[in-house]
């Protein structure tokens, strides 16, 4: 994979800093010539030496006030009056007022901040990059933080700030998402995958097409590209331009619903089945596993590995490497090089199963996914 280089947009970086800072040029420009003036004022009228004049100068400008450096005449006392309100209201009151401008327009607050933003976003590892600001993405955070996969949310929107705080979401990125800039800033590199999901289908398109476009050129591998569309004519486009997987969003309400209608939950508030299903059940999980040619277990029958007895799980399908689907396949089954087992088992022992079948040269979706990635952050250095 190559090295990706990152670039801060302009209106973030530092020469956007310095350029802030310099509007404190001018009433630093009018400082020096306020305090040459008055130290000349005072050597001519006070007839005092340079260090004297100089001294009184800062005393009286930054009104510090130890008093008279001499006895003053006068005049001497009316050009010191002047110096007080030159210093004072021009030069100490111009200041005040550009800093209260730089303070209250809050721009370098928004630089630091978005600069800090950046850099804990390129701690992550792992994480998905969400483009959208909607209610479809806001259940996806809180179901993805339910399995602490970490998210990157990237909007144009002008009210992401607020978004973000109110619903505690920690990484977003207020940029254009259609940016290659944008998605190496979301640390693209270190990312299993992203979820276009904002309310345009056209906006969904470039999206897409960016992304694969900067997975392809940059070697990203494995990157999944989810997609989100509102009509269903956007379903095949978004295959095209590069997602992996497309669903519209009333198929997946419709979808949910049907099951309900059909497995309606009766013998409680919800239902069991619909709880395993959309991954809701804290207790029961699916997964999938895949033989590997080299397996132990390959070439031996279900009854044979036994793993009910071994690890509490059942084998409720078997996928032959040709496509053939066994469904509730009985114990006379042979396992193949290749074969995917489909097993539901209580999370806790699935979990320990999940390394343990490692050894034996059968691994899970999810364990087969974080070594790839794994590999892929490896290769970063």
């Amino acid at each position: 994979m190559k090295r990706i280089e990152k670039r801060i947009p302009a209106r973030y970086g530092q020469e956007r800093i310095l350029e802030i800072l310099m509007k404190f040029r001018a009433p630093l420009i009018v400082g020096l010539i306020a305090i040459m003036f008055s130290t000349i004022g005072y050597m001519v009228i006070s007839g005092v030496d340079l260090l004297k004049a100089f001294y009184m100068t800062i005393l009286t400008v930054t009104t510090i006030g130890y008093g008279e450096m001499w006895n003053m005449d006068a005049k001497a006392r009316i050009f010191n009056l002047f110096v007080m309100i030159l210093g004072v209201g021009s030069v100490m009151g111009y200041s005040i007022a550009v800093l209260i401008n730089i303070v209250t327009s809050g721009e370098v607050k928004k630089i630091l901040r978005f600069r800090k933003m950046v850099s804990d976003i390129s701690a992550l590892k792992g994480h998905y990059i969400i483009f959208g600001m909607n209610d479809y993405v806001l259940h996806m955070i809180k179901e993805m933080k339910h399995y602490r996969i970490p998210v990157v949310v990237v909007d144009v929107s002008d009210n992401l700030e607020e978004f973000a705080k109110e619903h505690e979401i920690n990484y977003y990125l207020k940029l254009d998402p259609a940016d290659e800039n944008t998605l190496y800033l979301a640390g693209i590199d270190k990312a299993v995958g992203a979820i276009v999901a904002t309310m345009d289908d056209y906006r969904n398109l470039a999206i897409t097409l960016t992304l694969k476009n900067v997975v392809t050129k940059n070697g990203i591998s494995p990157f999944f590209i989810l997609a989100l569309a509102k009509k269903e004519e956007f379903k095949e486009k978004l295959k095209l331009v590069g997602a992996d997987y497309v669903e519209t969003i009333p198929s997946i309400i419709s979808k949910r619903v049907a099951i309900l209608a059909k497995k309606p939950p009766i013998f409680g508030e919800k239902s069991l089945l619909e709880e395993i299903l959309f991954g809701e059940h804290t207790y029961i999980d699916i997964e999938e596993f895949v033989v590997q040619p080299d397996s132990p277990i390959a070439g031996k029958t279900l009854k044979s590995i036994d793993l009910r007895k071994r690890f509490g799980m059942t084998v409720v399908a078997v996928k032959k490497s040709d496509g053939k689907v066994i469904p509730i396949p009985g114990g006379d089954v042979v396992v193949e090089p290749l074969d995917i087992l489909v097993v539901v088992a209580p999370k806790k022992k699935l979990e320990e199963a999940v390394k343990i079948l490692l050894k034996g040269k059968v691994t899970s979706r999810g364990a087969m996914l974080k070594k790839k990635i794994k590999e892929r952050l490896h290769g970063l250095g």
